[in-house]
């Protein structure tokens, strides 16, 4: 393994594990990674088929563990608006594939980074655009629409989960907390839709780094995240994905 190598794997791994449960798009971010360290724009699946794993048992243990009462009743009495959540993506997903569509690129990127956090912002501190609903069904399929923008590299999945619950009058907490349950299914997902990869799995140190650090840095900032929402809410984020957004679009001038 090289240095450049090495230093791709922990920038990779600490990106994947920051980004991945916080609205400022752990995808986009992967792309840049790979676009100014390797200087490529092809996905390493492998990497990628470890780090989903790596941050899917790290999002269970983290709920798990700060879920009050049975974790287990929790999950079985949300089925239904999960499975209902989790169909748009399904069916977007399928016909992204099937067609082998790649829109990648930095421009997308930024502009998708600026308008996430436009919407971000638009559903956290205006009381007049809401979305009146009695259904919780109804509310996991407006999510699950909104999650669909992630599809979008640069858009954020959490982000578009979270900004779809706060339009819909959830509280920032429970915005978040239903935005890490739609994040079971979809990652889960990920990891499977890449079974070949799995097949040609050997054990190497690159992937037991990109493990190791993806677990344990998703896990702390899941943490940290839940723990200071309320009291930094959602602007650094939306500030960071505008000005990451315009630094972009800059460097393509």
């Amino acid at each position: 393994m090289t240095e450049n190598q090495l230093i791709y794997i922990f920038v990779y791994s600490f990106v994947q594990g920051f980004t991945e449960f916080i609205p400022i798009s752990s995808s986009g971010h992967l792309n840049l990674v790979d676009k100014f360290i390797m200087a490529s724009e092809s996905r390493n699946l492998l990497f990628e088929t470890t780090a989903h794993f790596s941050t899917l048992l790290a999002l269970c243990l983290f709920l798990f563990k700060n879920s009050s009462g049975n974790f287990k009743k929790k999950i079985l009495g949300n089925l239904k608006p999960l499975f209902i959540a989790t169909m748009p993506a399904l069916i977007v997903g399928f016909f992204i594939k099937l067609f082998n569509y790649n829109y990648v690129s930095l421009q997308t990127i930024a502009f998708s980074s600026i308008i996430g956090a436009i919407l971000l912002f638009a559903s956290s501190y205006s009381k007049n655009i809401k979305i009146k609903s009695k259904s919780k069904n109804f509310d996991f399929l407006i999510a699950g629409l909104f999650q669909c923008l992630a599809f979008i590299p640069g858009f954020s999945r959490s982000g578009a989960c979270i900004t779809a619950f706060l339009l819909l009058g959830k509280s920032k907490s429970d915005s978040i907390y239903f935005s890490l349950l739609m994040s079971l299914p979809i990652i889960l997902i990920s990891f499977l839709s890449n079974y070949k990869e799995l097949i040609k799995f050997e054990f190497s140190l690159d992937l037991f780094l990109i493990f190791i650090i993806c677990f344990f840095v998703a896990y702390i900032t899941l943490k940290l995240f839940i723990k200071y929402i309320n009291k930094i809410g959602f602007l650094p984020y939306i500030v960071y994905r505008i000005i990451l957004g315009f630094i972009i679009l800059a460097l393509l001038v």
